[in-house]
């Protein structure tokens, strides 16, 4: 489980970061100050941001509903799998679908 404890911690601090850079960017095009960085930050961050909330989501569920001892090969399939369509589909929302700003 210390693997499991490892990860979540990782994607906490990278949820963290991305979070902030997230909202400071939004405050920045709210505000006008630097509309071009900021916007630019926006995109950069957006999809790290989703991922890492992703990720410390369900690896905390994962944590939770684990028992001591048993092999969790098809959560973990299951939960890999998800990432990858959650990425997908980011990819093609961001590439396809244009922004507002």
């Amino acid at each position: 489980m210390n693997l499991e404890q490892n990860i979540q911690k990782i994607a906490l601090i990278f949820f963290f970061i991305t979070g902030a850079a997230h909202i400071i960017s939004y405050l920045m095009i709210l505000n006008r100050y630097a509309p071009d960085i900021a916007v630019m930050i926006k995109t950069i961050v957006e999809i790290p941001f989703i991922i890492t909330a992703a990720i410390y989501g369900f690896i905390s569920l994962k944590i939770s509903i684990a028992q001591q001892g048993k092999k969790h090969g098809i959560s973990n399939i299951l939960f890999i799998a998800f990432i990858i369509v959650l990425f997908a589909t980011l990819i093609y929302l961001n590439l396809f679908i244009p922004d507002r700003f």
